[in-house]
């Protein structure tokens, strides 16, 4: 079993999560903003990129450790250790 990971603020147990990295009614109004310079053919240099943004931006998520107790968050970062050749 795995060692808990402590919160340095309150000293209580930390558990994962994942959630949105950006907020999801930005990346919604950019998608509609980009659809609706669309529709203007002139638009389309501008659309396009808005709704590939807003679609990465409503699909990118992050990992953190959150604190049961005083919900400090800090962000998970997954290290691959270095194989050591022989």
């Amino acid at each position: 079993m795995a060692k808990p990971v402590i919160c340095n603020h309150c000293n209580g147990e930390m558990q994962q999560y994942t959630g949105p990295r950006y907020n999801r009614k930005m990346a919604g109004f950019l998608i509609l903003v980009g659809i609706f310079a669309c529709l203007a053919w002139v638009g389309l240099v501008l659309g396009i990129p808005l709704i590939l943004i807003g679609l990465y931006m409503m699909g990118s998520k992050r990992d953190l450790w959150v604190c049961k107790d005083c919900n400090t968050g800090i962000e998970r970062i997954n290290l691959n250790p270095k194989t050591i050749a022989k």
